[in-house]
């Protein structure tokens, strides 16, 4: 059974630019009943920088794994070979969203996120596959995940 694991990871653009596709898609569908078929172009971007995203594809058949941008739902990137990542490893990190006022009062917000993620040999490159925030399901998603591609999973070790 050829099986194409697909890992939408992260969008491209922050959430305060998405949000204003998404006005300037909306923007862009309304000019299409009163100006016309110029605002298509328009509703475009918008739809450009609401979906744009990052991501990973694993073929489990051929054992191949790419990173991939995606825009208009095609995605580009390059294949490699899914033997030059024999581990995955779940990462514990401590994420922090900082936001200052024009008064500038800060506000710092802390989150703990588990990434299970494919490694190389020595540990050194790391390919993001999911992003979660419970540890119990982090770890239970690698175990399924390892038994899918075929992989070990291991405790993160830079050698």
């Amino acid at each position: 059974m050829n099986e194409i694991l697909n890992f939408k990871t992260s969008y491209f653009f922050p959430p305060m630019t998405r949000y204003l596709g998404y006005v300037i898609s909306i923007i862009g569908i309304i000019g299409l009943f009163n100006i016309g078929i110029q605002s298509l172009l328009i509703c475009i971007v918008g739809l450009g920088l609401s979906f744009t995203r990052y991501g990973v594809l694993i073929d489990t058949k051929q054992k191949k794994l790419k990173e991939y941008n995606s825009i208009y739902w095609i995605k580009f990137g390059k294949w490699e070979l899914l033997e030059y990542y024999p581990y995955l490893t779940v990462l514990e990190i401590t994420e922090t969203t900082t936001m200052l006022s024009r008064a500038n009062v800060e506000h710092s917000d802390k989150n703990l996120v588990f990434r299970v993620t494919l490694l190389n040999e020595n540990h050194r490159i790391k390919i993001l596959l999911k992003q979660i925030k419970s540890r119990d399901i982090a770890h239970k998603e690698a175990e399924d995940i390892a038994n899918k591609i075929d992989v070990e999973k291991v405790i993160y070790s830079p050698k």
